[in-house]
């Protein structure tokens, strides 16, 4: 646990906007940071707000202006802090690398408020400008991650460089909503508002995107920049086991449904969780095909009053990547999601519309003054806090944190069943949150990467990764979901 008074989710908001930057920026010592790497991938169209303060409407289309190219930043997690089911990657997506989607334009914002809100609402789309107007801008050049091309953009009266945007669906996060669809028909769960987002959370193991993980050349793109394998170690030491950003979110957030797309993404989740697995002895190098047909599920530990804390994990193909694979695999993982809603692991609020909120608190909208909190009343902290806002008290909130942290602690140290049967989370962990990893720090992070590095290493084999490139769906056979199975919060008026 870091030392300010900040909560967890908060807190993450605050170190993962600028990592990137630090990292290659600030970083002491003579040879690059590992996670300079990411540069590598070139420069992407960047947006920002107009206005100075986080939008006061949920949504993705804001009054827009164009910044030029830029690097891009790090992502947080995708939708509430406390969806019952997260779905997890390697790392984010880079729209901007495929042809098909080269219009991408990417966020790059001000404030930590503003990037907060993008990911706390972005829903199952991204922004783009469209077509027309992107062509009509760029002006017969040839665009490209490496062509420094920028769009001739007009300056306007109020002296900003406004563009026109449209939502650019992601039909990896439209399947997801697909499946919550399914789900609440398959229940019975009427007038229900399920969407991703709310239901369902995304995020990554590592911050930073490229269009694929690899560590060796992908002879279907010669131009993408694989990893060495000191970097990809670099990397992981930094981000997953240093900083723990993944890790600090998913205690905080405690779903009771992981889901993991691709085999890739499969190799790295099971060597970093290695030994904490409840039900379904997964082991690195298990086939998607074997893990579908197994009940997988992942222990987080104890809480106070000595209630287990798990998870179901569901093992899947990649949604877009592998298309074919995944059709014939949805049944099983849609079946394996109304199993834990049959069994009341995964519950319905029919006073909200949405799935119950997992134990813990949280106060990211609140705080961070992004937006109201739904589900306030349903919240239960870990902590002997009967309830928690943001107008909570310091000592109030860090006892949360503090809960947070310990469950983590003792979830890495491996404890053994009977000691975990035993062990409640209530005494602090300490983690500095410092430009550079202090040497202790640093050394412990290198030594927690080894045991797994087998997983890392066979999650960048291309040959195990199936593309991230958006799919011509009349091409594939791919389920194709429309945009307007969600909601009409970021439609224009």
């Amino acid at each position: 646990m870091s030392n300010s008074q900040l909560p967890t989710e908060v807190e993450l908001a605050y170190e993962v906007m600028p990592c990137q930057a630090m990292r290659v920026a600030e970083e002491p010592g003579p040879t690059a940071h590992p996670c300079a790497y990411f540069r590598k991938w070139g420069t992407y169209h960047s947006y920002g707000y107009e206005s100075e303060q986080p939008p006061v409407t949920p949504g993705l289309i804001q009054l827009t202006q164009y910044l030029g190219r830029g690097p891009l930043a790090p992502e947080m997690l995708s939708g509430c802090r406390k969806a019952p089911i997260m779905t997890v990657g390697i790392n984010p997506n880079l729209p901007g690398w495929w042809r098909a989607t080269i219009n991408s334009i990417n966020p790059l914002f001000d404030t930590v408020e503003q990037y907060a809100h993008y990911f706390r609402y972005r829903e199952a789309a991204k922004l783009d400008i469209p077509l027309k107007q992107y062509q009509q801008y760029l002006g017969g050049q040839t665009d490209g991650p490496f062509s420094g091309v920028e769009l001739s953009v007009p300056v306007d009266t109020k002296g900003f460089k406004t563009i026109p945007v449209e939502l650019q669906p992601v039909q990896m996060y439209l399947n997801y909503q697909s499946l919550l669809a399914d789900l609440a028909t398959a229940m019975g769960w009427d007038n229900h508002k399920l969407i991703v987002g709310e239901d369902v959370s995304y995020g990554n193991m590592v911050a930073c995107p490229s269009a694929k993980w690899i560590t060796k050349a992908d002879p279907a793109d010669p131009k993408m920049p694989p990893m060495t394998a000191e970097q990809q170690k670099g990397i992981v030491t930094e981000c997953f086991h240093h900083r723990q950003y993944f890790l600090r979110q998913l205690f905080q957030s405690l779903p009771v449904v992981l889901m993991i797309f691709s085999q890739s993404t499969t190799d790295a989740f099971l060597a970093e969780m290695a030994g904490r697995f409840s039900a379904g002895d997964p082991k690195v190098g298990d086939k998607l095909s074997d893990l579908l047909n197994r009940e997988v599920r992942l222990r987080y530990g104890v809480d106070g009053q000595g209630h287990p804390l798990e998870a179901r994990v569901i093992f899947s193909p990649h949604i877009t990547g592998d298309p074919a694979q995944f059709a014939q695999a949805r049944a099983k993982v849609l079946a394996q999601l109304v199993s834990e809603a049959k069994a009341g692991r995964l519950q319905f609020n029919p006073d909200t519309g949405h799935l119950r909120r997992p134990k813990g608190g949280c106060v990211f909208c609140t705080m961070m003054q992004i937006g109201a909190c739904d589900y306030e009343e349903e919240l239960q902290p870990l902590s002997n806090a009967p309830s928690l806002t943001a107008k909570s008290s310091v000592p109030e909130l860090m006892a949360e944190k503090q809960t947070q942290a310990s469950l983590m602690n003792l979830f890495l140290k491996k404890p053994t069943p009977e000691s975990a049967a035993k062990s409640s989370p209530k005494i602090p962990i300490k983690r500095q949150a410092a430009r550079a990893a202090p040497a202790a720090l640093a050394l412990a992070a290198l030594a927690a990467v080894r045991p797994a590095l087998e997983g890392w290493q066979l999650s960048g084999d291309p040959a195990r990764q199936h593309d991230r490139e958006p799919q011509d769906t009349s091409k594939t056979g791919m389920r194709l979901v429309r945009a307007k199975s969600l909601s009409k919060k970021n439609k224009k008026s």
